[in-house]
């Protein structure tokens, strides 16, 4: 297909910017409808109480964290979805989608066994009795959801890899106002529903996430996606392609556990030794930050997907000029955020969480302006970390968060934290020189293009 297009260098100057938005601009939709939701929840259970709003990020950290064991082996299915469309075999797209529907079987096996493992798990934590029985109630009730995590990931990755992005976003805007509408009735017991809590608010979100499953599977194998991409006849098991998907897919769920544990660490091991009040700081930092960074999750998905269909037409200059129009957007993007943060953060946060302490605001503020001081160089690494993962440079990736993670971001925290008495404040300077750091080392394997030589594919094409 490449041979069809004008020589990059005279390509239009809003090519690639059309191009990145038309793929990322669902996304972002959808992403912002999860930050909207996940900042909801928040605001809600915060009105419970210091305990709960403590205790609610730091399980919803943990959950997510060991969801990602699975569901990064099926997010890869954008990788191979991208790829097949883009040297033009449609049908292997649904295949690699099925495969990725098997995988996600495991979620049901693993949620269940870390029901009974969950208690000894959140007591290392040494958190207050009172917030490790909410921690408990809110984890255990999300273990329920482990299938359809995973599976929303495969469906959402063939869409993408297809060029149907805005499909998994109204899925996902439906599904979280199942979720929002459920955590009205279910945290407050408002109309006759039972007052539920923190496990109202985990409830709601297992529902939410049902919803969206279903919606992403009628739409998967509805007659026009059939049609176009054999959705029907593609459910078999496939062995060989399912063994590619796990290649590509386990360094990829590693290297996604990885660097979720290491900020459930941050926040449950080093954070919340401190008390619910600095706690509860932290959540309201880390809850205004994920709605910054959020849209340019969906970038990175969005690019995933752009590098993969390049490189599967044969392209990967293409893929680069991509990857760096995604870069310049979130860079922009992410600055503006971080100076909303620096000058507006006190009184967003007085505003929005109405905390019980004038501590959980000072400090508060005090952590989005470090936020603020790193917001680009985040844009950085989230964007490399998506075109590198649309290239299938998954092992890569899987190594160097396990060096910089673990033998650099943790052990720099804990020495600002602990070691020079700075607590959160001192953790979050580790954090900050971490990131800012980890942003040079991705742009750079990015820029050296090893990428261009992986090869994702050992079957021939159907």
């Amino acid at each position: 297909m490449s041979h069809t297009l004008p020589p990059l260098a005279d390509e239009p100057r809003w090519t690639g910017v059309r191009e990145v938005m038309g793929m990322s601009g669902p996304i972002i939709l959808g992403s912002l409808s999860y930050t909207v939701m996940g900042f909801a929840d928040r605001v809600m259970v915060g009105r419970l109480g210091e305990n709960a709003l403590a205790a609610v990020l730091s399980a919803d950290i943990a959950s997510f964290s060991l969801s990602t064991l699975f569901m990064g082996v099926t997010a890869v299915v954008s990788t191979f979805a991208a790829q097949c469309y883009g040297r033009g075999d449609p049908r292997q797209c649904s295949l690699y989608c099925w495969q990725g529907l098997y995988v996600s079987l495991l979620g049901v096996l693993f949620g269940a066994v870390l029901y009974p493992l969950s208690g000894p798990l959140f007591g290392l934590m040494k958190h207050t009795p009172e917030v490790t029985a909410l921690e408990l109630s809110y984890f255990r009730i999300r273990l329920l959801g482990y299938y359809f995590v995973a599976a929303m990931s495969g469906f959402s990755g063939f869409f993408q890899g297809v060029n149907r992005p805005g499909i998994p976003t109204w899925a996902a805007i439906a599904g979280n106002g199942v979720n929002l509408g459920l955590n009205y009735l279910l945290i407050y017991g408002n109309f006759g529903f039972p007052r539920m809590g923190i496990s109202g608010a985990a409830l709601a979100t297992v529902i939410g996430m049902a919803v969206q499953t279903l919606i992403l599977f009628g739409v998967f194998v509805s007659p026009r996606m059939d049609r176009l991409y054999a959705t029907r006849a593609s459910w078999r098991p496939d062995i060989v392609r399912m063994r590619e998907l796990i290649g590509i897919g386990i360094p990829s769920a590693l290297s996604m556990f990885l660097d979720v544990a290491n900020a459930w660490i941050f926040v449950s091991f080093i954070i919340g030794r401190f008390g619910p009040v600095q706690m509860a700081a932290n959540t309201v930092a880390l809850s205004f930050n994920h709605i910054c960074f959020m849209p340019v999750i969906g970038l990175n998905q969005g690019i995933a997907a752009i590098v993969g269909q390049w490189i599967g037409r044969g392209d990967p200059a293409r893929a680069k000029a991509r990857t760096y129009t995604a870069l310049r957007l979130a860079m922009g993007y992410m600055v503006v955020m971080g100076c909303v943060f620096a000058v507006f953060g006190g009184f967003l946060i007085r505003r929005v969480f109405d905390p019980e302490s004038a501590e959980i605001v000072r400090l508060g503020h005090r952590l989005l302006i470090l936020a603020a001081l790193f917001q680009a160089f985040d844009a950085v690494n989230i964007t490399c970390m998506g075109a590198l993962r649309g290239a299938g440079d998954t092992r890569w990736i899987m190594w160097m968060t396990i060096f910089m993670s673990y033998g650099f971001s943790l052990p720099l925290s804990v020495f600002f934290a602990f070691g020079l008495g700075l607590e959160t404040y001192g953790a979050w300077i580790g954090a900050t020189i971490f990131i800012m750091t980890l942003s040079g080392v991705l742009f750079l394997r990015f820029h050296g293009e090893k990428w261009r030589n992986i090869q994702i594919f050992t079957a021939p094409s159907a």
